[in-house]
């Protein structure tokens, strides 16, 4: 028996136990990161090949700039640099991100293929846990005074005699608007990746003889019903072959990835065999992923338990470590068998707190708990089970192990005691939490070579007025008077537009009426100018609503600044493009539109200039202000052009340690592209003067990640300049710069 001693062990080596392992590490505890499978990454690695999604809802949430940053954040942007370099598969590429990282730490220490097998206990706590190498046959006991059980099945929280639960709880147990009448143990299933490409010319297919022939099972007449959310076709993999959540996800894993196999072999020989779909001739299936993803098992039980009406109420809590956002995509418990719509999309209109009470065991006090067995009930899980927030799950119960070493407490203390500095250190690391402002360049004053317009003049698409459109603002004056909009009119007509008025800094989303206007215009193709006359509502926006007009074409362009948000309005009568993505808005309707979304025209952007009172969004000092994303205001300082200095000057000398530079990396979108967003920086200059004035320069090449962090040691520090050389393709920026 090896007996191995660390500050932390964390088991499971998915990403939210990578970034539980990572963020302690860094922050300067021993870490044992212990997997049973040969590559880490869980239902994001090659494996199971599941894309990380979070908060951002893949363009979809109401909160444009949702996507988080911290640790899951990095990881995102190192995969584009690798695929935007060439030569990798994409899941190959996650597994090369996530051995780097590791690998990287020197405080860390990675157990591949090893199994947790059972725990030592002193009391109620754990002491050890120990573990087994599969191909060794090396057995482990793991020694340490906090552990993270970021199994996803709750395997070592289970061992230790935790509080769990496993199923569906009664509406009546928390008032959840969506949970059954009943509780029973029905959860959600899982889902077998595979991938298909297309071939330059036709390719056959032969099912293999444990292929499901479809044709003659009853899920097969249910797959067209478009209010279903089922589809079958060309296009390969769908999140709807399901199954497995009427058995035990955990006793029975054998069995639900036999199931999914044959499903998976009987859809797509159906695709490829039946005729049906000519424009599968020529695809070819690539690679059914050896492993099944996961949705839900067991939850432990926390000293809070996050439920629906947390998420839709957006309650804050005292202890909130992190972000979610995704919609309560609550999953039919038959999979594809089951005769209900696959998901029940409740919407998340917005983004929300998760408290650290969530993150520990209530009843195994030095157990920390990181992705989908946290402290959620079955409804809330629909939303907090996805990649990204797990991974955030995984930060904030790292950096919380880091206290309760310092202090020599449990979790619950730190909770109770200790969470200004917790979330000061989850601050500086970068990690979303919601209204979270904490300028750490007071006395500072920022001055810039430029900064760009607010302004959007570029066409190079159109959007005729077929449908209710709206070009939403934020502001940083009290109110607009008006604005320039480009169009083609095809005949003398009237304009007739409304305008709204939102209360959520943070979020997208009108929820009165301000007023309704019309304008006359002639016939031309120019700019106009639109009267607005209106404050901004008290989330810092406004949002201009123009009315369906045959005669109206506005210009449009790819490039959205950020700030300013095209969107697709929807009333009862029009409402025929709408799906499950579609944000309702509050109380059901709000000047006659009942849902909105930006994903129809994310490629047209609504042109506009010259708003009056001038707007500048990007001016210098918007990095002081203490937030790292859009809220209210952009927050951004954005320069005219490359080469372009932000100038720092303190109002006295400064000793500093460490500066981190947050730049902007396209927050409005998970970014499931294969390479970097064209905003992402790939060169810079950082230059420090002291008071003697002696200058540090630094070049800093090949960059291209968010959070940019220099150990400086510094004293007498009077200026901070960063030169911004080269990007990705547009201009990029800074949200933030941070010193200690």
């Amino acid at each position: 028996m090896n007996i191995l001693s660390f500050d932390l062990v964390v088991i499971g080596g998915g990403v939210a136990g990578m970034a539980a392992a990572i963020s302690a590490a860094r922050n300067g505890l021993t870490a044992a990161l212990i997997n049973d499978r040969s590559v880490p990454g869980g239902n994001g690695s090659s494996e199971i090949g599941v894309p990380i999604s979070g908060a951002c809802h893949r363009n979809h949430n109401a909160a444009v700039y949702a996507k988080e940053g911290g640790i899951v954040e990095e990881i995102r942007m190192r995969k584009m640099r690798l695929m935007d370099e060439g030569g990798w598969g994409m899941e190959a590429c996650w597994d090369a991100v996530y051995f780097d990282m590791l690998y990287a730490e020197k405080n860390l220490s990675l157990f591949l293929n090893t199994l947790a097998t059972g725990v030592e206990k002193d009391t109620d706590k754990i002491t050890g846990v120990y573990a087994r190498h599969l191909t060794s046959e090396e057995e482990y006991l793991f020694k340490s005074s906090l552990f993270v059980d970021a199994t996803g099945n709750g395997a070592v929280a289970s061992f230790a005699g935790a509080e769990y639960r496993q199923g569906r709880e009664a509406k009546s147990e928390f008032g959840e608007k969506w949970a059954p009448d009943e509780a029973d143990k029905k959860t959600m299933g899982n889902t077998f990746i595979f991938t298909v490409k297309k071939a330059n010319h036709p390719v056959a297919f032969t099912a293999p003889a444990y292929a499901y022939d479809i044709t003659k099972m009853e899920f097969f007449k249910w797959i067209d019903i478009k209010e279903n959310f089922r589809r079958i076709g060309p296009h390969g993999f769908d999140w709807t072959f399901e199954f497995g959540g009427q058995l035990d996800i955990i006793k029975d894993a054998e069995d639900i990835d036999k199931e999914l196999r044959c499903l998976t072999m009987g859809i797509w020989d159906y695709v490829k065999n039946s005729g049906r779909y000519p424009d599968a001739e020529n695809m070819v299936l690539v690679r059914i992923n050896c492993k099944s993803g996961s949705r839900e098992s067991r939850r432990v039980m926390g000293d809070y338990i996050l439920t629906e009406n947390d998420i839709e109420e957006k309650r804050d809590y005292p202890d909130s470590v992190l972000i979610g956002g995704w919609p309560m995509d609550v999953h039919a418990p038959l999979g594809i068998y089951d005769p209900a719509p696959a998901s029940n999309f409740i919407p998340v209109t917005g983004t929300y707190n998760i408290p650290l009470r969530c993150l520990y065991s209530k009843n195994v006090p030095n157990l920390l708990l990181a992705g989908r067995d946290a402290s959620f009930t079955h409804i809330a899980l629909g939303s907090t089970r996805v990649i990204a927030t797990c991974a955030c799950m995984g930060q904030a119960v790292g950096t919380a192990a880091v206290l309760c070493k310092k202090y020599g407490i449990l979790p619950r203390a730190v909770a109770a005691e200790h969470m200004d500095e917790l979330r000061d250190m989850l601050f500086w690391d970068d990690q979303s939490i919601l209204h979270r402002p904490d300028s750490l360049l007071e006395g500072f004053t920022a001055e810039a070579d430029g900064e760009l317009a607010y302004e959007n003049t570029g066409a190079d698409g159109e959007l005729p007025l077929t449908r209710a459109v709206g070009l939403s603002l934020m502001l940083t004056n009290t109110r607009i008077d008006s604005l320039s909009l480009s169009a083609r009119i095809e005949k003398p007509t009237v304009l007739r537009y409304k305008i709204l008025h939102g209360i959520h800094p943070e979020t997208y989303l009108p929820s009165s009426i301000y007023a309704e206007r019309e304008l006359a215009l002639r016939a031309a193709d120019e700019w106009f100018t639109l009267p607005v006359d209106a404050p901004r509502g008290e989330d810092g926006k406004v949002y201009l609503v123009f009315e369906p007009n045959e005669d109206v074409t506005l210009y449009t362009s790819i490039y959205q600044p950020i700030g300013a948000v095209t969107h697709r309005y929807h009333t009862r009568d029009s409402h025929d493009s709408m799906d499950h993505d579609s944000i309702p808005l509050p109380g059901g309707e709000v000047g006659g539109y009942i849902a909105m979304d930006r994903t129809y025209e994310e490629k047209k952007n609504i042109l506009f200039k010259d708003i009056s009172p001038a707007e500048h969004p990007y001016a210098a000092k918007s990095v002081l202000n203490g937030y790292s994303r859009p809220y209210f205001t952009p927050n951004l300082w954005q320069p005219a052009a490359l080469g372009d200095s932000l100038t720092l000057t303190a109002d006295e000398p400064r000793d500093i340690d460490t500066l981190a530079i947050v730049f902007n990396t396209d927050l409005s979108t998970d970014w499931f592209g294969n390479s970097l967003p064209a905003c992402a920086v790939r060169s810079y200059e950082l230059s420090v003067t002291d008071r003697d004035g002696n200058v540090e320069t630094r070049h800093i090449r090949d960059c291209s990640l968010r959070y940019q962090r220099h150990e400086l040691k510094k004293k007498g520090v009077v200026r901070i300049k960063i030169t911004l050389l080269d990007s990705c393709g547009a201009l990029p920026g800074i949200y933030a710069v941070r010193i200690k």
